[in-house]
């Protein structure tokens, strides 16, 4: 039981990862140094009295796509009780894969997205043809990892038409152009804490859902254009997060594009990055402060 005068932070997981990411594990130990109990709390836990927490943070909700009204609700319910972060608007905003729109309409390089919106959209053959994609990418507008995620070509999309029918009955589906960039320079992923650059990790290709360094990722160098492309997005925002991760790809003329902004749940890899920990545990404590 929390006794101590001390701020108590709730880090937010799932029931397939009660006792946290390996990452959270490190930020864990480090806030511990610093004197301040962090605790595992499942998100969808009934018996959680979420206003003992002084923050909750979001971390491993690995399964929120699966109960999505149900997590937004829940998370409305939370930020009235306690303090949230990343905090509710940008949950809200960043959990469905719709706001890459958003993005593209304010002029920022977002990787080449076309959307069906329900099943009098277009066909999977239309967007391949008129935008003269060969191979693409079927996605849910709601998910995460590779769930959901169908690598289709032009000679096959009569088929896929099915996948895509079958996603249309949960959320809108996006189908984006397939680029060889993802398994030959790499997908990048540029992690910034409390909007400061960090560290980056090259991610495998159609990376399944593991735990922070499960799932074949890398340390990786980015430079100095692909952390200012990342930046742009982040000076999107209204508020600027505690955490974010911001996942790049290079197109045929090696341009960075973003593929995600992650805001909600993502890895941080900050096994990674030994310094990134003590990093995220002093940015915890400003906000606390």
């Amino acid at each position: 039981m929390h006794t101590s005068s001390k701020p108590l932070i709730s880090l937010i997981t799932y029931s397939g990862l009660p006792d946290l990411d390996p990452d959270d594990r490190l930020v864990q130990t480090e806030l511990a140094r610093r004197g301040v109990e962090a605790v595992p709390a499942i998100w969808n836990d009934p018996t959680i009295d979420w206003s003992k927490s002084s923050f909750s943070i979001l971390r491993s909700t690995w399964d929120y796509h699966l109960h999505y009204l149900q997590f937004l609700s829940w998370a409305e319910q939370v930020s009235a009780q306690t303090e949230l972060l990343n905090p509710l608007p940008m949950i809200k905003w960043n959990s469905k894969k719709t706001y890459l729109a958003d993005l593209h309409e304010a002029g920022l390089p977002v990787i080449p997205t076309a959307w069906i919106h329900d099943s009098k959209g277009p066909s999977l053959v239309q967007i391949l043809q008129e935008n003269q994609w060969n191979e693409a990418i079927i996605k849910p507008s709601i998910g995460l990892a590779t769930a959901g995620v169908k690598r289709t070509n032009l000679e096959n999309a009569d088929n896929d038409q099915v996948h895509v029918e079958m996603l249309l009955r949960s959320s809108e589906v996006m189908v984006q152009e397939y680029l060889p960039s993802v398994h030959q320079y790499g997908e990048r992923a540029l992690i910034f804490i409390d909007g400061e650059y960090s560290h980056t990790v090259r991610k495998a290709p159609f990376q399944i859902l593991a735990a922070a360094g499960q799932a074949g990722e890398s340390r990786a160098q980015c430079n100095a254009q692909e952390i200012e492309i990342a930046k742009s997005f982040l000076d999107y925002l209204d508020t600027t997060p505690l955490y974010a991760r911001v996942d790049l790809v290079r197109d045929a003329a090696n341009q960075a594009l973003l593929l995600e902004l992650e805001l909600v749940e993502p890895s941080l890899f900050l096994a990674f990055a030994p310094e990134s920990a003590e990093k995220f545990a002093e940015a915890i404590l400003r906000r606390i402060s």
